[in-house]
């Protein structure tokens, strides 16, 4: 197999590529959303670029399923607004300005400061954030090495080839896949829930200024938590390869490399979860009492409790 093929290198290449060119744009412009502008395309491209049998197909249409859902949901926010005369522009997301400024007191305030402002853009906006991307897709970096592997295993003349044959998955891809779905299915509701409610909160009824109705009322962040089950249950595809690796043996491999990308994009959404919910308490005083009722990603048993009530009073009523 020619060097030039292996996506490992590839992959590699054109993520730091793709960084340094995010932090000479973000500032050049001073809008720090390069990455953001990325960030629903680059797992996807990734994906495709580790095709070799069926599993890594199935995991690049996926990604694109979900590239193709979070980027129009990215555009219709006016995040590619300016777009194809201003490339660079857009609307930047309103947390880093918030960092800036400071307005959130204690060490934050460090970002006040220009030049500190300018290693926090290179090592985490630029870089950590673009790193980040390429291991959450990492998985398909695992199951094209299996693949590769029971290639040469088997002494097949065309290796890195690209084959397809449904024999080679297992149950482990079918949960992978309808976890996957399930999950993209959830953000999509949510994103469109919150979306119709921030373009018409204006003219309703309403004083809290936040929405806490359909999947808001189960969970205060239901696309963040689908995000999370999204690329949990990406990594599993890399326990199906590897588990199909090791058939012969009749073990299955429960951990990898990989399994850091979900969990570091899970220990970020830690993070940008705090951060949300700080500048929605500023801004809405009743932001704290729906804290006391809901969960952040996990239902509340009260809230379980509560919606399980009230499906058994409308069977009750009809």
């Amino acid at each position: 197999m020619m060097e030039s093929n292996n996506p490992y290198q590839n992959t590699f290449i054109l993520c730091n590529t793709i960084s340094i060119s995010c932090f000479t744009i973000s500032s050049v412009t001073g809008n720090f959303s390069q990455v953001d502008k990325l960030w629903s395309i680059l797992p996807s491209v990734y994906a495709w670029m580790c095709i070799i049998d069926t599993r890594t197909t199935i995991m690049a249409c996926l990604t694109t399923l979900w590239s193709v859902r979070l980027t129009y949901n990215f555009y219709r926010r006016g995040g590619y607004d300016g777009w194809p005369y201003n490339i660079f522009g857009g609307e930047e997301d309103y947390r880093w300005e918030i960092l800036r400024r400071g307005t959130l007191g204690g060490y934050w305030t460090w970002l006040t400061n220009k030049y500190i402002m300018v290693v926090f853009n290179l090592i985490f906006i630029s870089f950590y954030q673009n790193w980040l991307l390429l291991y959450i897709a990492s998985p398909s970096l695992v199951a094209w090495s299996m693949a590769m592997e029971q290639s040469v295993d088997a002494n097949d003349a065309d290796v890195g080839v690209q084959k397809f044959d449904l024999s080679n998955l297992n149950a482990i891809d079918g949960v992978a896949t309808f976890l996957f779905l399930f999950a993209l299915v959830i953000e999509s509701i949510a994103d469109n829930q919150q979306y119709r409610f921030q373009n018409k909160k204006h003219t309703l009824m309403t004083t809290e200024g936040f929405y806490q109705g359909g999947l808001f009322s189960i969970v205060r962040k239901p696309n963040y938590a689908a995000e999370q089950l999204i690329w949990i249950s990406y990594y599993l595809f890399s326990i199906a390869a590897t588990s199909a690796a090791s058939h012969s043996q009749r073990k299955m491999v429960r951990m990898n490399w990989s399994l850091g990308g979900c969990i570091l994009l899970c220990l970020l959404f830690q993070g940008s979860g705090w951060l949300t919910e700080q500048i929605s308490i500023s801004k809405y005083p009743a932001y704290r009492d729906y804290q006391r009722r809901v969960g952040l990603y996990v239902p509340k048993a009260s809230t379980l409790w509560r919606l399980l009530v009230r499906n058994d009073k409308r069977k009750g009523s009809t």
